[in-house]
């Protein structure tokens, strides 16, 4: 099916009919009241009439229309226009005119036809406004000189300002009654909308009568001020609705004899002109500052939708938002902070965020912010402790990063807050069950290895012992206990006996061993203790304190039975610098002595 196609329905010819109808009333008007000393129609509203019905309607109707209209411009032409051998291509070029300005407008600007942004206004503005009638003119005013012998600059000059101004003044609010915006918005306004418009548009009708129902003074100014503030309040249909009111007023009293334009001593066809730039400022002033509101009221709709989904994601989300200036002040905190840290978001926005963190983190902290503030591209994380309003300690995870002000200049941070104490702990329970023997909760060999190196690697400070060791290069000792004969307590009584007279021991080497000392088990009933800051005197006694609580000691099984059971151990010195397996060797050939020499003793390294 071909693109374009003549109305075949009675409501298709009915449209195109009465498109004919308007168009040879405007054409008929502009010729008989604009049409001066034989030249060209000052006024031609008939071709924005054209150009209005077809960008309204379908490009497959255009043909229907734009054929309906030739015999309304030729009858025209034919009675009211120039006669002779122009009649006939004159309308032609005037139809032509509005057709192509249509299909050309529509081929830029594919959407045309309801003025909402400013790169449409200004896509009709260049080509209803400047090019096609800019175009036609040169036929025009070539008629015109064959006619009537008018000079083709003049006459060029008149066709182009008629048609060009009655394009522009006209077609705007005709367009946006035939699409139905007026209607549109007619049924969607509430009643105190409508009363508003009313009064508007009062005020508009009086300030275009005082301009133009009087010729004495010069009031073109007037009806600017009610007519912006229509179109601020109500949009387009306000833009729309003033610019017809002074376009029927307007025109009206000037072709009447009233108005500013009776106060110009020139001729009629120039005083139409006149006005019709006049009209033509005023939309040109109006569409596009309807179409400009238009875009902010959408944006600004759409930056309310956004705040709104912000809004509440950050209320639902259970992660804290916070937003830091440069000096540290707290200018924005989510609704989760009193979930998290017992404070609510107005108690702690303008106050200092950083007293909430632990002393001890705090450096951590500063170095991270230190280090998002000097690249805003990068992305700083630090984990530590924040003081809760009821004093207890949780763990978060801070992600930050820096915000730029309008100027491009780094202007705080912002940061997403995660509490992780669950996680915290967790990782210190896989990391301390890594480290302990499941049956006794001693340190395991792993725990024992790395805390041995870790000690002679080390030189102690701050202390009078300590100096006296390092003056031996001392360190302290490790001790290596055995149980004796331990393999006939599993096979006489069982393992899960041995293992309540292994955890019965470790709970006697924590009663009798300081705080800070590390035990360990090393494996099967070998278990170690490393007594750091401890002389070999000392040591001896303090494990001499541990064999004979044992001795004393009697485990019960689960049947009754009571076992009893004693230790050897093995004291060897701890120097600094000296390898952990040479402290091994030392510490085992010790406890060797002490079995060889009849066990539940202790003795130490040669």
């Amino acid at each position: 099916m071909s693109r374009f196609a003549l109305p075949r329905s009675v409501s298709a010819w009915r449209e195109a009919v009465l498109t004919a109808v308007v168009y040879f009333v405007c054409a008929s008007a502009a010729l008989q009241l604009t049409r001066f000393d034989g030249g060209v129609a000052i006024v031609w509203p008939a071709g924005a009439v054209l150009f209005a019905k077809l960008a309204a309607t379908p490009r497959r109707r255009w043909i229907g229309i734009t054929l309906a209209c030739v015999p309304a411009g030729l009858l025209t032409s034919f009675l009211f226009g120039l006669q002779g051998v122009v009649s006939v291509p004159l309308p032609l070029v005037c139809i032509a005119e509005a057709y192509a300005a249509a299909w050309l407008v529509k081929r830029l600007f594919p959407r045309f036809g309801r003025f909402q942004s400013v790169p449409e206004v200004a896509c009709f503005l260049a080509v209803a406004g400047v090019l096609v009638p800019a175009g036609s003119a040169f036929f025009g005013a070539l008629c015109a000189l064959v006619a009537r012998g008018i000079p083709y600059g003049l006459a060029w000059r008149d066709w182009y300002a008629g048609h060009a101004l009655g394009m522009v003044a006209f077609a705007p609010p005709l367009l946006l009654t035939l699409r139905g915006q007026t209607r549109q918005w007619l049924a969607s306004a509430g009643a105190s909308r409508l009363g508003e418009a009313i009064g508007l548009l009062a005020l508009v009708t009086g300030a275009s009568l005082l301009t133009f129902g009087q010729d004495r003074i010069p009031l073109v100014m007037v009806p600017f001020l009610p007519m912006i503030a229509a179109t601020v309040r109500l949009g387009r249909f306000g833009a729309v609705a003033s610019i017809l009111i002074l376009l029927t007023i307007g025109l009206s009293f000037s072709l009447a004899g009233y108005g500013p334009t009776t106060m110009l001593h020139v001729s009629m066809a120039l005083k139409l002109q006149v006005l019709q730039i006049y009209f033509a400022s005023i939309v040109l002033i109006l569409l596009p500052l309807a179409a400009e509101l238009r875009t902010r009221r959408r944006m600004l709709d759409r930056l309310r939708a956004v705040e709104a989904l912000h809004r509440l994601v950050l209320d639902r989300t259970s992660d804290i938002i916070i937003r830091l200036g440069l000096d540290g002040t707290l200018r924005y905190a989510s609704p989760a902070t009193e979930r998290v840290w017992g404070y609510r978001p107005e108690e702690l926005i303008g106050g200092v965020m950083f007293h909430l963190v632990s002393p001890e983190d705090l450096p951590g902290v500063l170095d991270a912010r230190r280090r998002a503030l000097a690249n805003s591209d990068e992305t700083a994380i630090a984990e530590y402790r924040v003081i809760r309003k009821d004093g207890a300690m949780v763990w978060v995870e801070s992600h930050m990063r820096a915000t730029i002000d309008d100027d491009g200049r780094v202007a705080g941070t912002v940061s997403i807050v995660r509490e992780v104490t669950g996680r915290r702990k967790l990782m210190e329970d896989l990391t301390h069950k890594a480290m302990t023997d499941p049956l006794t909760g001693a340190y395991n060999r792993r725990a024992f290895d790395e805390a041995l190196s870790a000690l002679l690697g080390s030189i102690p400070t701050h202390s009078v012992l300590a100096d006296t060791i390092l003056a031996d290069g001392v360190l302290g000792c490790l001790a290596v206990f055995d149980l004796d004969h331990f393999k006939q307590i599993n096979d006489r009584y069982g393992h899960a006996a041995g293992d309540l007279v292994l955890a019965r021991f470790v709970a006697i080497l924590r009663s009798s061993m300081r705080e800070g000392d590390l035990i360990a088990r090393l494996g099967g009933e070998e278990f170690a203790v490393i007594l750091s800051g401890m002389p070999s005197d000392q040591a001896r006694l303090v494990c001499e304190r541990v064999r004979k609580r044992l001795e004393q000691t009697a485990v019960q099984d689960a049947s009754g039975a009571v076992i009893r059971t004693t230790v050897s151990v093995g004291i060897a010195r701890l120097v600094a610098g000296q390898d952990s397996g040479d402290a091994m060797k030392n510490a085992d050939g010790a406890l060797y002595r002490a079995k060889q020499s009849g066990r539940n003793q202790s003795a130490d390294a040669a």
